[in-house]
């Protein structure tokens, strides 16, 4: 049995190859996937070892708080280097110190993107060797306040030269600098697309942070003296409020951080990898469908031959074996020119990755093997059951392919899955649970699978609908289409369920993507007051220079300028964002709709909550609550504002005098700005500019400039999903493509009858593409219901963080619905083709 399995695959080599596709492009997406995980892993473990091979031990603030962006620390003083240096064993030490810096491009554009990319900082440049991560391939180190050292990456998109006076952006503005060097984070040209700027300590103090605060203090041992030996005895030197921790710890912390920075990235497009396989197993099963159908007086003769049912299932099952093992051995190969695809598309998002060999694991090979095989056979487990189940008798029956599934089990079965992907939805979106993507990823597959297995009893309603206007038009052509369409329901609604779930994707995400920015734009409206935004393009790492809305409230032309600030904190225990505002100007410009208290008398221990959570948590104006920060620890904090609109400034704000204790390294991420009484728009915007233009991150935007700029970000991303999605749609048009094949070999007598008494090559061709067209817009329809089903929970599951504005993209739905028709001709040329080529003596003779 299992020779004549491989003999029917290589007597059919094109159905081998367009069943193998789909299945070759979703393995191809998981390997390639694991392989850049595995590659970028054991690239920066490799990178931070060497690195820091040479560092014995790390001393830190032990106040931490989490954040969207990674933990953020405290610092700590910088006597403690004295005291390190003074403990017995230590041989050398230095400190660390760390702040925002952006460098200016020769064009006067900031380098980097730290709000959606990786961060621009600055350090202090160390002369011990041992402690610095940073290799001078070019210059000098900095040696003067006036000098800096810059990675290689950010020189090269400077460009700059040695010897250069280059702009760096930080706390207190724009500052120049001479470039007396050019340096690698050891082999590589930088450290994730980071940009890097070194100065001395004196100047990093000046520049970066708090003169007398540090990062940390990092030191190497004497020799004979192991790590966890100077960490014992560098922790029993020290007070409290400090970590101690060794340079292997730190190696794997540094290492376990680029895992969890890529993390978001990896989910992502493993997901997609999950989307493609899932197309392909409908592709899959209906392709064995149609093959057993075929193939029913063959598999009956085997029976009548003596062979088992077990034999027959083993023989259809070892052929989706097979497809399966071929098609994942293609698709793991194609997974490493996916893999640099994928490496090429981070950099793209500012995420470089230094050059090295590919890594390629075992596990990788077993994993995607094991996958595309146990999709392929899983698929193929209903089409070989019913295989085996012919009877010896059908050997002496015409073939005959028709569907006959129960319309009774079809609801059942149909209906509870249904009912069971809705409850798993709203599970997932409104309930409360720690796994609350893979409930809407299992609640999301369940509702697709019920669509399928409903969607046949559906068919002939729609094919009588949307064929008639076809058939009236194109006559006998647009006729046997619709009766095509018609005469196996199941088969088109399979076919037509791959389409679905790509185009239901697109759907919800283009929903969710409209709903987005509708909510944004209304937001801005409603709450925003002023006339002007200055953006920094970035947000809880640097931003704009304080100095900047001091400047423009000096402005005849200004009435008042706010800057926001955003910063991480503890609030009673949980972690949360907590924004720095102005309290003499923000009222003037942003609407949060106090409720009680007054923003303007916000000081050094009060805060603003939103009243819903206010009421959830029980607090009360004039309640006090613990707020701890990661420099100045815990607080106890006076509840001065309960306001009702959150959308903008967060479920908690504190006034700058607040701010600016608890949170070094202060900057302002946006400015917004009100004109004064009498002054033209156009006057303001040209003041406003020219104070701004010192600040080459500032971008000064007007309203509609700035609901723009949000949509841009959300279409930024949207181009990503859109691209990664349309390969699901490519699988699913392949999968009508194989269907229309091998139902034309299934047809090969009826077709070539339909010629013999003068259909025309032309008219045969024309009906093949019409059923793909009528497959398509069917999956299209069926895809649209499903995308605004889940369109609409995704805009209603956050309604609470603003989006409050569900939208229907109408010109987008019917773009869809073309391009998908479109896609359906495009589907149909080959087996339009094949079937107008068949000779009329041979097709007639046919069985």
């Amino acid at each position: 049995m299992f020779r004549l399995s491989l003999e029917n695959l290589l007597a059919r080599k094109f159905r081998l190859f367009s069943t193998s596709l789909s299945v070759m492009i979703g393995v191809a997406f998981l390997a390639g996937s694991l392989v850049l995980i595995d590659t970028i892993g054991a690239t920066f473990d490799g990178l931070f070892s060497d690195i820091y091979q040479d560092v014995d031990v790390v001393i830190r603030s032990s106040e931490t708080i989490e954040s969207d962006f990674g933990d953020v620390r405290g610092t700590i003083d910088a006597n403690v280097l004295e005291e390190v240096l003074a403990v017995d064993g230590v041989a050398k030490a230095d400190v660390d110190v760390e702040g925002y810096a952006q460098v200016v491009d020769i064009n006067g554009d900031p380098i980097g993107n730290p709000a959606q990319g990786a961060p621009t900082f600055g350090v202090n440049w160390t002369d011990v060797e041992e402690l610095n991560p940073m290799v001078i391939v070019e210059g000098s180190a900095p040696r003067r306040p006036d000098e800096v050292v810059i990675d290689r990456s950010t020189a090269r998109q400077g460009p700059f030269e040695v010897g250069d006076t280059i702009t760096i952006l930080l706390q207190n503005g724009p500052t120049p600098f001479v470039l007396s060097g050019i340096a690698t984070f050891g082999d590589a040209d930088t450290a994730l697309g980071s940009s890097i700027s070194l100065f001395t300590t004196d100047t990093a103090f000046d520049v970066l942070g708090e003169p007398g605060r540090v990062q940390a203090v990092s030191a190497v041992a004497d020799p004979g003296v192991g790590q966890a030996d100077l960490r014992d005895r560098v922790d029993a030197a020290l007070g409290d409020g400090l970590e101690v921790m060794t340079g292997e710890q730190l190696t794997e912390e540094n290492q376990d951080a680029v895992a969890q920075a890529l993390g978001f990235f990896n989910t992502f497009m493993l997901i997609f990898a999950v989307v493609a396989l899932f197309v392909a197993a409908f592709i899959i099963y209906n392709t064995f469908s149609i093959i057993v159908a075929q193939r029913t007086r063959e598999l009956a003769l085997l029976r009548s031959l003596g062979a088992r049912r077990t034999q027959v299932l083993g023989s259809v099952l070892t052929e989706a074996m097979l497809v399966g093992l071929v098609a994942s051995a293609v698709g793991i190969g194609a997974g490493i020119g996916v893999a640099t695809l994928l490496q090429q598309l981070l950099a793209t998002f500012g995420f470089d990755i230094p050059a090295g060999g590919v890594v390629f694991k075992v596990t990788t090979v077993w994993i995607s093997l094991l996958v595309g095989v146990l999709v392929t056979v899983v698929s193929a487990v209903m089409p070989s059951w019913r295989a085996s189940a012919v009877a010896p008798m059908e050997a002496l029956r015409s073939v005959n392919t028709e569907d006959s599934g129960g319309l009774r089990w079809r609801l059942i079965s149909g209906g509870s899955l249904l009912a069971g992907g809705v409850a798993l939805l709203a599970w997932g979106f409104f309930g409360e649970s720690g796994n609350r993507m893979l409930l809407i990823g299992l609640g999301a597959a369940s509702v697709f699978l019920a669509v399928a297995a409903l969607s046949p009893t559906i068919v002939r309603p729609f094919a009588r609908f949307a064929g008639g206007p076809i058939a009236s038009l194109t006559g006998i052509s647009g006729e046997l289409a619709q009766e095509n369409t018609m005469r196996n329901p199941r088969r088109t609604s399979t076919t037509a369920a791959a389409l679905m779930i790509g185009v239901g994707l697109v759907v919800t995400i283009a929903i969710f993507a409209e709903s987005a920015k509708a909510s944004i734009n209304t937001i801005i409206d409603e709450s925003f007051i002023g006339d002007l935004v200055i953006d920094s393009g970035a947000f809880g790492s640097g931003g704009l220079s304080p100095q900047l809305a001091e400047d423009l409230n000096a402005l005849p032309e200004v009435e008042a300028a706010s800057g926001v600030r955003v910063g991480f904190a503890e609030i009673q225990g949980e972690a949360t964002t907590v924004f720095g505002v102005d309290p003499e100007t923000v009222d003037d410009i942003v609407d949060v709709g106090v409720i009680e208290g007054d923003i303007s008398s916000l000081g050094e221990t009060d805060l603003a909550v939103h009243d819903e959570l206010a009421a959830d948590r029980g607090w009360r104006l004039g309640d006090r609550v613990e707020v701890r920060f990661a420099e100045t620890g815990a607080q106890s904090f006076r509840i001065a504002v309960i306001f009702a609109r959150n959308e903008l400034s967060g479920n908690f704000f504190v006034g700058n005098p607040a701010f600016e204790k608890n949170f070094p390294g202060v900057f302002d991420f946006q400015i917004y700005v009100l004109r004064s009484e009498g002054a033209m728009p156009a006057q303001t915007r040209a003041a406003v500019e020219a104070v701004a233009a010192d600040y080459p991150n500032a971008q000064v935007q007007d309203l509609q400039e700035f609901k723009q700029a949000q949509a841009d970000q959300i279409n930024q991303l949207l181009g990503l999903v859109y691209a990664l999605l349309a390969l699901a749609i490519i699988i699913a048009l392949i999968g009508i493509a194989n269907t229309l094949a091998l139902s034309i070999v299934e047809r090969t007598r009826e077709l070539g009858l339909l010629r013999a008494v003068g259909m025309t090559r032309r008219q045969l061709r024309a009906t093949v593409t019409w059923e793909s067209v009528m497959i398509a817009i069917f999956g299209t329809m069926l895809g649209m219901i499903v995308g605004v089903f889940f369109g609409f929970l995704i805009v209603r599951a956050l309604r609470d963080e603003g989006f409050g504005q569900f939208v229907f993209p109408v010109s987008q739905l019917l773009t869809i619905a073309v391009i998908a028709a479109l896609a359906g001709v495009v589907a149909a040329v080959r087996p339009a083709r094949r079937a107008a080529k068949l000779d009329i003596l041979r097709a007639i003779g046919s069985t």
